[in-house]
């Protein structure tokens, strides 16, 4: 039995018939048709509770509580058409038929994917400088990554920067030029992106988390001392959804007690901690460049630093072990292949160059967001802490923990979805991944705010070039859900 077989039924045909099928296919939808297969009209699942309500019981036919004339499209009708109708109407189905009104298939939302999570903001510039690239010799290791690493340096405020193949090959090289071993101990985070915390186990040093605080969702500066020990090298502050952390703390605790401090500013490009860009505080810092990121090249990251050291390590070990100096095959120690290839490069620098035009934007997302989730009960749209400029990687809203349980908060997942809106549960706690309880011991319990923030936040669509009408659609349907 086809899709649409499984939920077609005639006119003459029961709701108790209705009911089975609904609950075998899946679908809340049922197409009626004639012998011809001509559609004659539609039964919901609601149309069958109303039905109920009205004192009919199961043995009633459909004939008696069909929608006849729905809302149908050509078959062959462009995905995009069937998109806008469906938004448009707030309907989560169209089924398609022929001219002679034939039922043919069925299209849901979901299938349509209509508002993804994120998209990336590519234009013709972009487009340009790859075609640009691969007419020339350099394919990697030519001019456009100086050329991205020189603009980003000079937009972060630091003296070196060193173009990478992704964030977490950076944050390797962030713990490993500082000479982070097995059995040091670094400070961090257990919520946020796995890589933050694995780029520490990279070199068989152990994470030490810090739970967070409730408002920012940053590891919480004030818990930080009580976690030193004669082990512990280093602090790697992540800036989680491009929220500062508070930086002055941090640098103070780290210079007091002789500790290095990795920025993780993997989703904080353009951020501000007290004016001052976000990567440019610690011995080093990291940014991503991953295609759900606000600036994207495709797959990169960017390491940047004022310790030439550091800067000189990061060059060599992401090529290799080779010296700039040295010839090609003299390879002066261990080293990895982390290098990024021109094109991201380019894709970079063009950008750069449309950094604050990118950021406007997001902002302007965010924005709309704000001004109509803000009224909502039972939600808490995102904090931005005194002193801070947040720089939009995703727009995450907190759920009532009076009000909703992390079953809830799945539920509501599941509903947004079928309504075609991408959504997504940000973050996991880190500890509570399976290696990591297996390795270290953790538990429900260890770290209690970062799991009871993980069980109530969804991840709403976020990217530069989505659409108020996109956002009064995602807000409604939302509202709807959890009111």
């Amino acid at each position: 039995m086809n899709r649409i077989d499984s939920i077609i039924l005639t006119k003459d045909s029961s709701i108790r018939e209705a009911m089975e099928r609904i609950e075998q296919g899946g679908l809340k939808t049922l197409l009626i048709v004639d012998e011809n297969k001509k559609l004659l009209g539609v039964v919901t699942d609601g149309d069958i509770r109303r039905a109920f309500l009205s004192g009919k019981d199961d043995s009633a036919l459909l004939k008696d509580i069909i929608i006849a004339k729905p809302i149908v499209a050509l078959e062959g009708t462009p995905a995009t058409e069937l998109l806008d109708m469906m938004i448009e109407k707030d309907i989560y189905a169209i089924p398609l038929v022929d001219n002679q009104g034939v039922l043919k298939d069925i299209t849901l939302l979901s299938e349509l994917k209509s508002i993804p999570l994120s998209s990336p903001d590519i234009t013709h510039k972009e487009v340009e400088i790859i075609n640009k690239v691969l007419a020339t010799p350099f394919l990697s290791i030519g001019p456009e990554i100086k050329n991205f690493e020189k603009k980003m340096a000079g937009y972060i405020g630091t003296k070196y920067a060193i173009a990478v193949n992704s964030g977490t090959s950076g944050l390797h090289l962030c713990i490993k030029s500082l000479g982070i071993k097995d059995g040091d101990e670094v400070i961090t985070t257990p919520f946020s992106f796995i890589a933050s915390a694995n780029s520490i186990l990279f070199e068989r040093a152990k994470p030490i988390f810090v739970d967070i605080d409730e408002k920012t969702l940053n590891m919480d500066a004030s818990k930080i001392e009580e976690k030193i020990t004669a082990k512990t090298k280093a602090i790697l502050a992540v800036h989680i959804f491009g929220q500062p952390c508070q930086m002055d703390k941090i640098m103070e605790i780290a210079q007091k007690h002789n500790l290095a401090v990795i920025e993780d500013t993997c989703e904080a490009i353009g951020a501000e901690y007290k004016g001052r860009k976000v990567g440019s505080f610690g011995n080093v810092g990291v940014f991503s460049f991953y295609p759900n990121k606000p600036l994207t090249t495709s797959e990169g990251g960017m390491i940047v630093t004022n310790d030439e050291n550091i800067a000189k390590l990061c060059r060599s070990m992401r090529n290799q072990g080779r010296d700039e100096d040295s010839d090609e095959l003299c390879h002066k120690r261990l080293g990895y292949n982390y290098r990024m290839v021109e094109m991201s490069a380019a894709l970079g620098v063009v950008q750069m160059e449309r950094v604050n035009e990118i950021l406007s934007k997001r902002q302007k997302v965010a924005e709309l967001y704000n001004e109509r989730l803000r009224k909502i009960e039972g939600i808490k749209i995102p904090y931005i802490a005194l002193g801070n400029k947040i720089s939009w990687f995703v727009y995450v809203v907190k759920l009532d923990e009076k009000r909703f349980s992390r079953q809830d908060r799945d539920k509501i997942l599941k509903k947004l979805k079928e309504k075609g809106i991408d959504c997504k549960a940000y973050f996991p706690p880190i500890h509570l991944e399976p290696f990591y309880a297996d390795m270290f011991g953790y538990k429900k319990g260890s770290f209690p705010i970062t799991e009871r923030v993980s069980d109530l936040v969804i991840a709403l669509p976020f990217y530069n070039n989505l659409t108020e009408r996109q956002i009064d659609y995602i807000c409604e349907n939302f509202r709807t859900i959890i009111c």
